[in-house]
């Protein structure tokens, strides 16, 4: 048979390998599908129909009918205009008083405006929960790595000690000890195949991915840990989306407060009608009306309290978000500094101090200087070490991904 074929079927047979994904692929990824983005972005679409809603003047009202409509003597006969019935067509207008319309549209504004920065500030949080995802991903890969390892060689190992045994070269003591560490590395490696699942299935959901979660992989190097929690120039906290958007908001709480006071400004129906009347000479009359409600001066005061209770909870939110933000600043620098430290600290101390104990003690054990035990500790310590280093990464990648979320500015008319 031509090889040609088999090695095309053994090709097909071979299992799903995964896809490398970049930081920037990831985010590309996010902007397009994320959940909480798309939903952002709706929310901005329907406070800009809010927007046309409320520039929209009443509209006016045109009315038909007739008052007289005898029974005894019914409508008659003939053409309409022979009927005795009288007919009449109005047409009405609505005269807002009191910049009612003006106001409605500020509100508006001011809304459109605090979800447009609400979609950016929801940008911001979705980048850092990619961080954190993205290089939770990437952790659980090492870890992975490492767990595989660790059961390979423990494997290794049981099976020389297996030969050692049956020459008499060891006791049976050391082949037990050993088969234990490996069932011990055996369960370490399906943990961390199941940690990897997680850590895949939650970066595809936070991207949208419909592909399988099995085939995604974190392919970006760890962030370097030089980087100083340093404010950039000309930094404003102010300036940030959401403290914007807070601002936004009390700026359409102030414009519906002064809509709700100008409820006080009672608005002028205007209206033209024209009758036929049979019996009338010249058969059309024309006529006109002007109504205004009679209500009092406390009929709305409920909308005013109402109104004014929104405009004061919007300046206390606004208020706990500015010193929110300024907290965070300074946990979040705090934060990375500690984790940049602890990382150069596993990284050019306890990491090549441990490596190089576990390598004094596998020479010494090969050479009948050291004992099984103590061989075993070097690992366990060795692999524990490299563990806590994995995630000193982790947490000084998450912990400079929050101090960039926290310090980022959008761009003017960013969306």
């Amino acid at each position: 048979m031509n090889a040609k074929p088999l090695l095309f079927l053994s090709l097909l047979m071979l299992p799903c390998i995964a896809d490398a994904m970049t930081l920037a692929q990831a985010e590309a990824a996010l902007r397009e599908k994320n959940p909480d983005i798309l939903a952002a972005r709706i929310e901005l679409r329907g406070a800009q129909g809010d927007l046309f809603d409320a520039a929209r003047r009443p509209p006016a009202e045109l009315s038909m009918g007739s008052s007289k409509i005898s029974r005894q003597q019914g409508i008659g006969a003939g053409p309409w205009k022979d009927k005795r019935v009288d007919s009449t067509l109005g047409l009405g207008w609505t005269w807002e008083r009191g910049g009612k319309r003006h106001l409605r549209v500020d509100g508006a504004q001011a809304r459109g405006e605090a979800a447009r920065l609400d979609l950016l500030d929801q940008q911001r949080e979705q980048v850092f929960a990619l961080h954190e995802a993205y290089f939770g991903l990437k952790a659980a890969q090492q870890s992975l790595q490492m767990a595989d390892d660790n059961r390979a060689g423990s494997a290794r190992a049981l099976a020389a000690a297996e030969r050692q045994l049956a020459t008499g070269a060891i006791a049976p003591i050391e082949r037990n000890r050993l088969a234990v560490e490996d069932m011990k590395a055996e369960a370490e490696a399906r943990q961390a195949r199941q940690e990897l699942l997680d850590a895949q299935t939650g970066l595809a959901l936070l991207i949208g991915s419909t592909q399988p979660p099995e085939q995604l992989q974190a392919d970006d190097p760890w962030p370097q840990s030089g980087v100083a929690a340093e404010l950039p120039q000309g930094f404003d906290p102010a300036l940030r989306a959401d403290l914007q958007a807070a601002a936004a908001r009390v700026h359409a709480a102030d414009a519906e407060r002064r809509l709700a006071r100008s409820l006080r400004h009672r608005d002028v129906q205007l209206g033209v009608e024209m009758e036929r009347e049979p019996t009338d000479i010249g058969g059309v009359t024309w006529g006109f009306s002007v109504s205004v409600p009679l209500a009092g001066p406390d009929h709305y005061r409920g909308q005013i309290l109402r109104a004014e209770a929104d405009y004061d909870a919007a300046v206390l939110e606004q208020q706990h978000s500015g010193q929110l933000a300024r907290a965070q600043l300074r946990q979040a620098g705090g934060q990375l500094e500690a984790a940049g430290t602890r990382l150069r600290h596993y990284e050019q101390r306890i990491a090549p101090a441990a490596r190089q104990a576990l390598d004094g003690m596998e020479l010494a054990y090969r050479r009948g200087a050291a004992s099984l035990t103590d061989l075993l500790d070097a690992r366990r310590t060795w692999r524990e070490a490299e563990q806590e280093r994995v995630q000193a990464l982790l947490e000084h990648a998450v912990a400079l991904a929050r101090w960039q979320a926290l310090v980022a500015l959008p761009s003017p008319q960013g969306t």
